[in-house]
C-alpha cells in the first residue's frame, strides 16, 4: 500500500509539473490548445480522435479555452493508471521491424519522399508541417536517407 501511494505521489507530480510547464500564470489553468502537447510529454501518444475525446471530457461545460489542471490532472492519473498500456510509446524494436517491413530493398534506410509518402496516405493523416518536422529531424544531414534504426531510438527515447 505505502508503494502504491508512492507510485501515485510520483505520477502526480509528474503531471503537475508537465502542466506548470504551460501554467504561464500560475492560475492552475493551461490553453486547451497545448494539453496534446502536455499529454505528449508524459509518454503518452493518443490518437488524434482519442485527444478530442478527453478534451471534450476535461472542458468546462460552456468552454472557456482554457483547461483547469484538477481536471487534466484526474484524466492524466486514470490514462496513466488504467490506459497507459494502449498508448505507451513504441519500443525501439517495434519501430524497426515496422520500418524493416517498408524497406523492401533491405537498404537500412528510406528516401525522405518515400517516408513522407507512406506517412501520409496509410494510418494516421499527418499534416504537412508534421511531415516536414519529422523528415527535418530523420534525415541524415550527411546523405540525405532516413536511416531508420537512429530515427527509431529517436522515436522510442523518453
Amino acid at each position: 500500500l505505502e508503494m502504491a501511494l508512492r507510485d501515485r505521489r510520483t505520477v502526480q507530480s509528474k503531471i503537475r509539473d508537465a502542466f506548470n510547464v504551460f501554467d504561464r500564470e500560475c492560475k492552475g489553468v493551461c490553453d486547451v490548445r497545448e494539453v496534446g502537447t502536455i499529454i505528449r510529454s508524459l509518454s503518452v501518444n493518443p490518437s488524434e480522435k482519442q485527444l478530442q475525446k478527453w478534451l471534450h471530457e476535461i472542458e468546462e461545460e460552456e468552454p472557456t479555452g482554457f483547461i483547469r489542471y484538477e481536471k487534466f490532472e484526474s484524466l492524466m492519473t486514470r490514462v496513466l493508471g488504467e490506459e497507459l498500456q494502449q498508448h505507451l510509446r513504441d519500443t525501439e524494436e517495434k519501430i524497426i521491424a515496422a520500418f524493416k517491413v517498408l524497406d523492401v530493398d533491405k537498404k537500412g534506410y528510406l528516401e525522405p519522399e518515400e517516408f513522407k509518402r507512406i506517412m501520409s496516405q496509410h494510418g494516421e493523416k499527418f499534416s504537412q508541417e508534421e511531415l516536414d518536422e519529422m523528415i527535418a529531424t530523420a534525415v541524415d544531414v550527411e546523405t540525405g536517407h532516413i536511416y531508420y534504426e537512429d530515427y527509431a531510438e529517436l522515436l522510442a527515447g523518453d
